[in-house]
């Protein structure tokens, strides 16, 4: 399995507004080290469920805000060879 590098942008946060939302933002579980992506193709939480996101509803859920840790998925671009 490929290991997918993420940038670390915010551990630990106030309520759900501070978390951002894009295709290259996930949510990691501190307590159970889970990582979900902020915009999932369906209903998704970590194993513990510390965090939850309604796809349908568009909605986060956060039982512990100490322990979320917003990632940014880090982009290696391909130099064009000549």
């Amino acid at each position: 399995m490929k290991k997918i590098p993420y940038e670390i942008l915010k551990f630990g946060i106030k309520d759900e507004d501070e978390a951002q939302i894009g295709k290259e933002f996930f949510y990691k579980c501190n307590i159970c080290q889970s990582i979900i992506p902020s915009m999932p193709r369906d209903n998704i939480g970590c194993s513990c469920y510390n965090i939850n996101v309604d796809k349908d509803m568009h909605r986060l859920f956060i039982k512990d805000y100490s322990n979320f840790i917003l990632l940014k998925k880090i982009v290696k671009h391909k130099i064009a060879q000549s």
